[in-house]
C-alpha cells in the first residue's frame, strides 16, 4: 500500500490544485514535471548513513544553545535569522546542495569559533550573527538532505527523527551548558561546537551525493545572484523588523497611539506591500515565487507552524516568568520543570513520523493537534500557585505531546507537494512561519501580560500614585520576558 500511495503521489496528476489539496497523500497535489521516483537513484548503505549521521549532529548542534549567555542576543536576532532562511531555501534552487550546506556548516563554525575566542561584545555578537546565518543554512539543507536521501514513505519517519535529535539537544542544553560552564567556563559552551561540526563535515563529505539532477545549478554565477533575490530579502528584513518593534514598544514603552508606533506600523505595511509587489513582477525569480502563496498546502503549512511555534514560546516563557516569580524557583528548577512538555513534544513527533510511513496519511495528526492543543493550553490557564507539581507537569507534557503529535507535518507536506528542487523553498516558507509566529506570539503575549501587571498593581495597591509612563515606576522589563 505504501509503495502504492507513493507511486501514485509522484506522477502527475490532471486535476486542479484547489480541488484536492488537504486530501490524503495518494491525492496529493503534484506540479507538472516531477520527477518520478523511479528515476531518482536513492542512495542505499554506510553512506546513507554517514550523511543521516552528519545531518543529525548538525541538528543537534542548532539545539544546543548555550543556556546562560544565549537569550538576551536571540531576542534581537532571531527574526533574522528566520529571514535568511528564506534566502537559502532560494539559494538551494540554484547552488548544488552539498556544496551550500558544507558552506553553510564551515559558516556555522566560524561563527562559533568567533563566540569561543570574544574577548569584546562586538565580536562576541558577530560571531552570533555568523552562527546564526550558518544555522539558518543548516536546517533548510538538512531537510531537504533527507528529501533526496529517502523514497517518500520514509521521509516523515526520518524528518521527525531529525526534529526529535534538535529537541533533545534544546532539552539538555541547560543541563550540558552548565557543566560545561562550571568545569571551564561558558567560552565551552560555543567550543563545543567546533569538534562536532568538524565531524560532521568529515562525515558529509565523504558520504553524500545528490543524485537529484538540478540543471539550474550550471547557470552563470551572475544569474544565480539574480535568481537569489538580494534585493528583495533586504526588502523583507526592514518590513519585519518594523513590525517585531511595534508589537514590542506598543503600550508598553509608548501607547498604541503613539506616532511612533503608527510610523513603525505603517512602514511596515508599506514595505510588506512593496515585497509582494517586486514578487509578483519577478515571478520565478522572486524570494518567493507566487505560485508557492498560491498553494493552499504550503500557505496552511506556514500558517500552522506559525501557531503550534507560537504556542510553544509563549509557553515557555511564560512558564518561566511562573515558576521563577510565582512559585519562587531558582533558575535551574524552573528549566527543569520544563523539560516534560519538551520530553512530550520529543516523543509525539516520533510517533508522528512513524505513523505518517506506516499508514500514508499527515493529514490525521495535524488535525489531532488542532483539537488538542488548544485543551491543553486552556488547561494551563487554570494552574494557581496552590497546584501540585504533579499537575503542573503533566499539563506541559500534554500541551507538548499535543503539538508534537503534528509539528512534523508541514514538512511532510512540503515533500509530498512540491518538485525536488523546490523543497527547500517550501521548507524555508515553514520555517520563517514557525520563526515570525513564535516572535509576534512572545511580543503580543509580553505586551499583555505587562499592561496586566500594570493594572493590577494599579487595582491592588489603592495608597500607591502611579503616575507617568508605568516602566518608570515599575520596571517590568527585569521581569524576562
Amino acid at each position: 500500500m505504501a509503495e502504492l500511495t507513493n507511486r501514485r503521489a509522484t506522477q502527475p496528476v490532471d486535476v486542479e490544485p484547489s480541488t484536492i489539496t488537504g486530501q490524503p497523500r495518494e491525492r496529493l497535489e503534484v506540479e507538472e514535471n516531477v520527477q518520478p521516483e523511479d528515476d531518482i537513484e536513492y542512495p542505499t548503505g554506510y553512506r546513507l548513513w554517514l550523511t543521516v549521521g552528519s545531518v543529525g549532529i548538525c541538528m543537534v548542534l542548532k539545539g544546543l544553545l548555550p543556556p546562560s549567555c544565549e537569550q538576551p542576543f536571540l531576542r534581537r536576532t532571531q527574526v533574522l535569522n528566520y529571514l535568511t532562511a528564506i534566502s537559502f531555501g532560494k539559494a538551494y534552487t540554484v547552488y548544488p546542495l552539498k556544496s551550500l550546506f558544507m558552506i553553510s556548516l564551515v559558516i556555522f563554525e566560524a561563527g562559533s569559533l568567533l563566540c569561543t575566542l570574544a574577548y569584546s561584545s562586538k565580536q562576541f555578537i558577530l560571531g552570533r550573527a555568523l552562527a546564526g546565518l550558518g544555522a539558518s543554512g543548516l536546517t533548510t539543507g538538512g531537510f531537504t538532505i533527507i528529501t533526496h536521501s529517502f523514497p517518500i514513505p520514509k521521509r516523515p519517519l526520518y524528518t521527525s527523527i531529525a526534529n526529535a535529535g534538535q529537541t533533545v539537544a534544546l532539552v539538555s542544553a541547560p543541563m550540558i551548558g552548565g557543566a560545561l560552564i562550571d568545569a571551564f567556563s561558558w567560552r565551552a559552551c560555543f567550543g563545543i561546537n567546533l569538534p562536532l561540526g568538524v565531524m560532521s563535515f568529515a562525515l558529509f563529505a565523504y558520504g553524500f551525493h545528490d543524485n537529484v539532477e538540478n540543471p539550474d545549478t550550471k547557470l552563470p554565477l551572475r544569474e544565480k545572484w539574480r535568481r537569489i533575490d538580494p534585493f528583495g530579502t533586504l526588502v523583507l528584513v526592514p518590513a519585519v523588523t518594523c513590525l517585531m518593534i511595534a508589537t514590542q514598544w506598543g503600550g508598553i514603552t509608548y501607547g498604541w497611539g503613539n506616532f511612533r508606533i503608527i510610523f513603525l506600523v505603517v512602514l511596515s505595511a508599506v514595505l510588506f506591500s512593496f515585497f509582494a509587489f517586486l514578487q509578483y513582477r519577478l515571478k520565478e525569480e522572486a524570494t518567493i515565487p507566487p505560485r508557492f502563496l498560491k498553494n493552499r498546502s504550503i500557505m496552511a503549512s506556514l500558517w500552522f507552524s506559525a501557531c503550534t511555534d507560537g504556542t510553544l514560546a509563549v509557553t515557555e516563557y511564560c512558564v518561566s516568568i511562573y515558576f521563577q516569580g510565582v512559585r519562587g524557583y531558582s533558575p535551574s528548577k524552573a528549566g527543569l520543570l520544563a523539560v516534560p512538555m519538551m520530553v512530550g513534544l520529543c516523543a509525539a513527533c516520533l510517533v508522528c513520523g512513524a505513523g505518517t510511513t506506516l499508514v500514508g496519511y499527515y493529514a490525521p495528526f495535524m488535525i489531532a493537534t488542532t483539537l488538542l492543543a488548544p485543551v491543553a493550553a486552556g488547561l494551563l490557564t487554570t494552574l494557581n500557585i496552590n497546584d501540585s507539581l504533579v499537575k503542573i507537569v503533566g499539563l506541559l507534557a500534554f500541551l507538548g505531546a499535543a503539538i508534537g503529535i503534528g509539528a512534523p507535518g508541514p514538512t511532510s507536506v512540503v515533500q509530498t507537494s512540491l518538485r525536488a528542487k523546490d523543497i527547500s523553498i517550501g521548507i524555508s516558507i515553514v520555517i520563517f512561519g514557525a520563526g515570525l509566529g513564535s516572535s509576534l506570539s512572545v511580543s503580543a503575549s509580553s505586551a499583555l501580560f505587562r499592561n496586566r501587571l500594570v493594572d493590577e498593581i494599579h487595582k491592588h495597591l489603592s495608597n500607591t500614585t502611579l503616575s507617568g509612563n508605568s516602566t518608570t515606576l515599575l520596571n517590568v522589563n527585569n521581569i524576562g520576558l
